[in-house]
């Protein structure tokens, strides 16, 4: 006779060897993310082990699974590396159950951004706990350093500038522009620790959208090259934003135009990093535009890629970020492209 208690017993041996594997896959990542220059590539690829296995197998394992991994990763790197593995392995494992569960696409990313950024400040009050260290305060300090340590280096490069000069040129209107140059990145220097301090809230938000909408993709992946097909995103060139994010901006810069404002803390953080999310959002928005131009005109997908590459270069990326405020207010698209068809 058979013995049908053979069958949940077969699916738990499988779940746990899954698990072990998924496991293994999500410690080579984190070794890949802690100790090569590879890490930021590797630290965004974190959770999709755990988003495939909370998609395939139920929350009770997946919870065990992911303490097993955040307990392996603590014991070979101890709390640095246990604030890399913890937000990562649980935002995986929510996002990877919240479409498991056929929650939209939409309802994840925001689903998982809160999971990332409330288990990063978990990782933080448990470090603090045991060990009376503020990571937080480590990380600034080495933000700062490295920031201090280029504005030095644009220093030096003034000073040779200065010193290369003509000396009837030194004194004149050329030398008191380099001049002031210089003392203006000796005053960023000074006011450097209190900026990276304030605007730690708004990198946090922005670096948690992008990891959950990276993981959405990544995993989106993966599942295609399974079989398995989850609901994807709208294309990017569909992608608008309300205009009320508009009044928002300008009620920031308004804000911006109070004399001394940095002496309100409170306000001045608030306003700093409410500018660093609308800035991401517009971005994102000309990103949007590139696109739709390039869905209109049948043009090479390569010259988005451009697009964002470009992003990261300070000229253009005020460029970017015109188009995108410009886009929300006016329509861009409709003005553009419609009239034309």
């Amino acid at each position: 006779m058979k013995n049908w208690s053979e069958a949940p017993v077969r699916s738990n041996v499988r779940a746990i060897l899954e698990g072990a594997f998924m496991s293994a896959i999500f410690l080579v990542l984190f070794f890949v993310a802690f100790y090569t220059p590879l890490s930021v590539i590797a630290a965004f690829a974190l959770p999709v082990p755990f988003s495939i296995y909370g998609y395939r197998h139920n929350t009770r394992m997946g919870v065990l699974t992911v303490l097993v991994a955040a307990i392996l990763s603590f014991i070979f790197t101890s709390f640095p590396g246990l604030l890399i593995s913890l937000p990562a392995a649980v935002m995986g494992l929510v996002m990877g159950i919240a479409y498991r569960k056929q929650k939209s696409p939409r309802h994840v990313l925001v689903l998982g951004m809160v999971t990332q950024l409330a288990f990063i400040f978990v990782s933080i009050g448990l470090v603090l706990a045991i060990t009376q260290t503020n990571p937080v305060n480590d990380m600034i300090k080495g933000m700062g350093e490295l920031s201090n340590q280029m504005l030095t280096e644009m220093q030096g490069q003034v000073d040779n500038s200065i010193k290369q000069l003509p000396p009837d040129q030194q004194n004149g209107m050329q030398g008191k522009q380099l001049t002031r140059v210089k003392e203006s990145l000796e005053s960023m220097k000074v006011q450097l620790p209190a900026l990276i301090s304030a605007i730690i809230p708004g990198m946090l938000i922005s670096s948690s959208l992008l990891a959950a909408l990276i993981n959405h993709a990544l995993f989106r992946k993966v599942l295609q090259r399974m079989g398995t097909q989850i609901q994807a995103l709208p294309a990017l060139h569909n992608l608008r934003f309300p205009r009320s994010i508009l009044y928002y901006y300008l009620i920031v810069l308004f804000l911006f135009m109070i004399p001394e404002l940095h002496t309100y803390r409170f306000l001045y953080t608030v306003a700093l990093n409410v500018m660093i999310v609308l800035q991401l959002l517009f971005a994102v928005q000309a990103l949007g535009f590139v696109a739709y131009w390039i869905h209109k005109r049948n043009i090479s997908k390569g010259l988005l890629i451009l697009a964002v590459i470009l992003f990261l270069i300070p000229p253009f990326t005020y460029i970017l970020l015109l188009i995108g405020v410009l886009d929300v207010g006016f329509n861009l698209r409709n003005r553009f492209f419609n009239n034309r068809s």
